[in-house]
């Protein structure tokens, strides 16, 4: 995901500069390095997105939250951002499908609301999270409202 959000900031502004393109070039030859079967505990986390050592990313390989959550004997909750371009749809599509047959599960999506549920307009944008705001009534309410409807 970590690509696809850096290709995505960087498309808010144009086309990116060949500094910008870079850069892009040198995370995407890191990630194919964590993707790599040759990735080890021992690969220098120099090599690697962020810093991260290697172990963080083998840890990683494999997970799909929304699959292992199927198994989870609790009721849920999921909430979406619709214009979150961190956490996306086809994220949130992951869940419905992964929790399609659970009936004590909850999924609601708002189109206005970012990662955070705060309401805005058009794409979504990093400079969002540094304006101070609140979290859409909407989503409190539907959180309210699920809490109560859960029976212990």
């Amino acid at each position: 995901m970590v690509l696809e959000q850096t290709k995505y900031i960087l498309s808010l502004h144009g086309k990116p500069t060949d500094e910008e393109q870079g850069k892009v070039r040198e995370l995407e030859r890191q990630i194919a390095k964590i993707k790599s079967p040759d990735l080890s505990e021992d690969t220098p986390k120099s090599e690697l997105p962020f810093g991260a050592p290697a172990k963080y990313w083998l840890d990683l390989r494999g997970y799909e939250p929304a699959r292992e959550s199927k198994d989870l004997q609790k009721p849920m909750l999921i909430l979406q951002g619709e214009r979150d371009y961190q956490v996306t749809m086809e994220d949130f599509a992951n869940w419905k499908s992964a929790l399609a047959s659970r009936k004590d599960v909850k999924l609601i999506s708002y189109p206005k609301l970012n990662h955070l549920f705060v309401e805005g307009e058009g794409k979504g944008t990093p400079a969002e999270y540094l304006q101070s705001s609140n979290v859409g009534a909407v989503v409190i309410e539907d959180i309210a409202k699920w809490i109560e409807g859960v029976k212990p």
